[in-house]
């Protein structure tokens, strides 16, 4: 029994030592680290309270100098004005030059990929066919529809920029209804000015000249006259004598057949 206590207070004894020296070794190592952390503060309090060293003063530089002036480029010719293509003079014109600027488009190529052995004719050729340019009065179509019950007129518009037929001349293909294109309109309605008047040429002949030579020419145109009458009379009566010769062998002829037809009337065929 005493041994056994004795292991028990050697027990408590030990564990008493073992806390006191770790409680030891604590308070060692957390001094150590105050110390450490005073040293720290006092290295960067320390530092900061010294002030800064002023920064270096900048070199002297020299002015630059002056820019030379830059050598001025002669300058550039002026443009030609642009030349705007004059208007058109006539109708014709203006519509020639609106089928050469009409969308051409791609039709052809189109029918080609997709249809075999379809070739249209192109957006050109057909917009030729028509006006694609220019006005023309119109009227009320009310009018019309108060004459024929039912009936609407279509405008001039329409009749004056339809389609023609391909042998129509260009030039007066589109000239009914009043059709006008602004630009060729203005110089159409300038009239060219009025030829000036034949100079009178002077009379060099007098009066008993002109009494003369009309004298001659009706006496000329009488003997023409009389030549030819007489040439008349002598062709028809060559035709009269002709005719009369002509009947007289006709007379002839028929007499003579006649009387061999009645001679043979009454004979027998050879060999009876």
């Amino acid at each position: 029994m005493a041994t056994k206590k004795r292991k028990k207070t050697t027990k408590r004894t030990s564990k008493k030592t073992s806390k006191t020296t770790s409680k030891k070794s604590l308070e060692a190592k957390i001094a150590q680290l105050e110390a450490k952390l005073s040293s720290i503060s006092s290295q960067t309090g320390g530092t900061a309270q010294q002030a800064p060293p002023p920064p270096p003063k900048p070199a002297e530089q020299a002015p630059p100098p002056p820019p030379k002036p830059a050598e001025q480029a002669p300058p550039p010719p002026p443009k030609p004005a642009e030349q705007k293509a004059a208007p058109p003079a006539t109708l014709a014109q203006a519509l020639e030059d609106a089928w050469l600027n009409y969308p051409a488009g791609n039709s052809t190529h189109y029918y080609k990929e997709h249809t075999t052995g379809f070739t249209p004719v192109t957006n050109r050729y057909i917009g030729r066919l028509t006006a694609p340019i220019g006005q023309a009065p119109t009227e009320d179509w009310n009018l019309q529809k108060a004459k024929v019950t039912g009936y609407t007129h279509p405008s001039n518009q329409y009749f004056a920029t339809r389609a023609r037929l391909a042998y129509h001349p260009a030039d007066t293909n589109f000239t009914g209804y009043g059709l006008v294109v602004e630009g060729a309109a203005a110089q159409a309605q300038q009239a060219p000015p009025p030829p000036p008047p034949p100079e009178p040429q002077p009379q060099q002949t007098t009066a008993s000249t002109d009494g003369g030579s009309k004298k001659s020419d009706l006496e000329s145109y009488e003997a023409d006259y009389l030549a030819r009458l007489e040439q008349g009379h002598i062709e028809q009566e060559h035709i009269q004598r002709a005719a009369e010769e002509l009947a007289a062998k006709r007379m002839g002829d028929s007499g003579g057949s006649s009387g061999q037809a009645d001679s043979k009337k009454g004979a027998l065929p050879k060999g009876s």
